[in-house]
């Protein structure tokens, strides 16, 4: 499959990063713990893949979205965790989960969400495609079928033949940079289509050792300092936090 975006002379692709680390995360983390872990990366100079697992059943939601909601959709998991990101409500029961991170840069401004999107899923769906897993590029949004993520498939998600989501995420930019998170579902691609996805984003690819339980020196004491400070008060985990209340349609 090409990636469209890759191809279009006029939609920044001299902005996009010329290496990238790609890591999988050894360590099953709280949720909290990998919303933080994600925005830790964010802050980095450098892209970042990161591939990791959930320490307990989890539900993430999007920013403006609530616990109470999501546990309506999907009930049963031990953690419902909001997002720094957009997005719906996402069931992380099963799949695999991801981040990309692109760091703020001096004079640079990164394309649109949507061309960013656009060209991170088309890199992913080569991987895919490459790793057993026949798939395609959403062209339209599909019906809406509510809040819960892969009920309403939008334009440039991956889904299959049937139409089936594969693939979604949500993107947040802060002073510059970009963290873009995001779920494989409904799918088992062949090992290393991590290296194959960080090969369609950069062409140098600085891979982690395997094991590698922080990226870099001092990551889990940022992750931990984020956790306390953020992640883990009341203010960010009260239920009218944004702009939506709870049982708001």
């Amino acid at each position: 499959m090409d990636n469209p975006f890759m191809q279009a002379p006029d939609a920044g692709r001299d902005t996009l990063p010329q290496s990238i680390n790609l890591w999988v995360d050894p360590v099953p983390r709280k949720g909290w713990c990998n919303m933080a872990a994600d925005e830790v990366l964010s802050l980095r100079p450098e892209a970042w893949l990161r591939v990791y697992g959930w320490a307990l059943p989890a539900v993430s939601f999007g920013y403006f979205d609530t616990a109470t909601e999501a546990a309506g959709i999907f009930p049963g998991a031990q953690e419902y965790i909001r997002r720094w990101t957009g997005g719906g409500i996402v069931d992380h029961r099963s799949g695999y989960t991801y981040t990309v991170t692109l760091p703020a840069r001096e004079g640079v401004v990164y394309p649109m969400a949507d061309q960013l999107y656009l060209w991170i899923h088309g890199a992913l769906a080569k991987a895919l495609a490459a790793s057993g897993v026949p798939c395609t590029l959403l062209t339209e949004d599909a019906p809406d079928g509510g809040r819960a993520c892969w009920a309403s498939p939008v334009k440039s998600d991956i889904v299959d033949a049937a139409g089936r989501k594969l693939a979604g995420a949500g993107q947040r930019r802060r002073k510059g940079a970009v963290l873009h998170q995001g779920l494989i579902q409904e799918c088992t691609p062949a090992p290393g289509w991590e290296l194959l996805l960080a090969q369609g984003l950069a062409p140098r690819v600085n891979v982690l050792p395997p094991g590698s339980r922080e990226p870099f020196a001092g990551f889990d004491a940022a992750v931990q300092e984020l956790v306390e400070s953020k992640y883990a008060t009341a203010a960010w985990n009260d239920e009218t936090h944004g702009r939506r209340k709870p049982h708001q349609a």
